[in-house]
């Protein structure tokens, strides 16, 4: 557990000087291929993910499309016997250039999922968490970063009064708005949310929803989701994925009015899936 408060010296007060924002990055998926073991999950994928958009990934469970997000940041390798082939790229950069580090490339690429996760800490200790385990505990500066992360995740307002107070004590709504707070805290390039509203009511879900629109302005963001009707109110574009392969992918209005492909057309209309 990171310690909840130090005083360092003045060489690192003037080291954890806030760090300038990235640019949102551009992804692209380069005929990627992707196993468990013997099974094939993700099979000749390839597709360019535009930056200050969002993209939602839709299609029945078992597709693929929740396997393909969380190899955007390599969260995949830590599951044991599995292999790729292709290649996915953020800004050009290959994610599995031997010279990347993968804790690197997971500041760059935040992840929100689809149970919120509050850590048993105070609101204030979750947003800061991941400046505390890099050894930045200047206090004006942690400060900065936990309002400037909650306003961003539109929670400011309704905690600023109870900082210091159990993140248990929250709604769910509020419990994921802070999970996107702490997400965004390392100001990342990009934006993974695997479901966020699944466990939501709709009330919570259609602030997740306004949200996620304002953030598209700073960041690429990537969301996973089953409900048609949710990608059709905050993406940009969509793919349609069906047994590990991206059947269609393009501007979510035309994927969902008039789908090129049969199988979307019979996914998008209700006929299976």
């Amino acid at each position: 557990m990171p310690p909840e408060s130090a005083t360092p010296d003045s060489s690192a007060v003037s080291s954890s000087a806030p760090a300038a924002p990235l640019d949102p990055a551009f992804i692209e998926v380069d005929h990627f291929n992707f196993w468990y073991g013997t099974k094939h999950a993700i099979q000749d994928i390839t597709m360019e993910i535009p930056e200050r958009q969002i993209t939602a990934f839709i299609g029945p469970s078992g597709c693929g499309k929740t396997t393909l997000l969380r190899n955007l940041n390599r969260l995949n390798d830590l599951i044991e016997n599995i292999r790729h082939e292709g290649d996915i790229r953020i800004d050009g950069q290959s994610l599995y250039d031997p010279s990347s580090e993968v804790i690197s490339l997971r500041k760059r690429v935040g992840m929100v999922f689809q149970k919120y996760n509050p850590f048993p800490k105070t609101i204030y200790e979750n947003v800061v968490f991941s400046l505390r385990v890099a050894g930045r505990n200047h206090k004006a500066e942690l400060d900065e970063v936990a309002e400037r992360s909650l306003r961003g995740a539109a929670l400011w307002d309704e905690v600023k009064d109870k900082l210091h107070e159990s993140a248990y004590g929250l709604s769910g709504g509020q419990q994921q708005r802070l999970c996107i707070a702490r997400a965004i805290a390392n100001r990342p390039q990009i934006l993974l949310m695997d479901e966020p509203c699944a466990a939501l009511d709709p009330v919570a879900t259609l602030k997740i929803e306004a949200l996620m629109t304002q953030l598209k302005e700073e960041f690429t963001i990537v969301i996973v989701t089953h409900n048609m009707q949710q990608a059709g109110r905050v993406s940009d574009r969509t793919a349609y994925f069906y047994m590990g392969r991206l059947i269609e992918y393009g501007p979510t209005m035309q994927l969902l009015s008039n789908p090129r492909e049969k199988a979307t057309q019979d996914y998008v209309s209700g006929r299976y899936g």
